[in-house]
């Protein structure tokens, strides 16, 4: 394949991004240096080997030396272990610990779609419950904040999650609460501003 026409694919693929954008991409490294696309590529080869997803709370981070398997987060004995913010991608977490929050998280991995009848294979259901479950074993774990995007999906999964998670929390005497509506209806958590989402979570419900 014509490889202006495989960049352009590619970058289709991404979140958002059309075939005139895709194009633009495109041209703009065809204009750069040959050490701005070598820099590049490999900045994109690292993802794949020197990063890896923490064991605990399914975020993204960079490897070190050592044989931790956990983030620099969830390793963080300062956090408070006793709030749980349950978020639907990486990205979210960034804006969230803008605002202040110093709980630990876990990323669900999406939201679970409308019609869909098997929501545990949509996101981490199982692996969130497991979490729960063992941390609500040992009487560490007090709140779950469910930080979804105030959107007809995020809605959605929020209800399911509600219904899914309540059993345990009802047994462990764990508080489940929701954002409250700071954030607007149709946003996602990822483009809040902090102010707006230190907002949200004092609200929370």
């Amino acid at each position: 394949m014509d490889p202006l026409e495989r960049l352009v694919e590619i970058f289709e693929h991404f979140p958002g991004i059309g075939p005139r954008q895709a194009r633009r991409f495109v041209q703009f490294l065809l204009v750069q240096r040959p050490s701005f696309r070598t820099d590049l590529a490999q900045a994109i080869k690292e993802l794949g080997s020197r990063t890896q997803q923490c064991a605990l709370c399914f975020r993204w981070f960079a490897k070190s030396d050592s044989t931790e398997r956990r983030c620099d987060i969830c390793i963080n004995q300062t956090r408070d272990s006793g709030v749980l913010f349950v978020v639907e991608k990486d990205a979210d977490i960034r804006n969230v610990e803008g605002s202040g929050f110093q709980g630990l998280y876990f990323v669900l991995g999406g939201t679970i779609p409308l019609a869909t009848q098997e929501p545990e294979k949509q996101v981490r259901l199982r692996e969130l419950i497991s979490r729960i479950d063992a941390d609500g074993a040992q009487k560490k774990l007090k709140e779950i904040i469910l930080g979804l995007s105030a959107t007809t999906e995020g809605d959605h999964t929020r209800l399911i999650l509600q219904e899914k998670i309540r059993p345990l929390a009802e047994g462990f005497n764990i508080k489940v609460s929701s954002l409250g509506r700071g954030l607007s209806t149709g946003s996602e958590l990822e483009y809040a501003d902090p102010d707006t989402l230190a907002n949200a979570l004092h609200s929370r419900n």
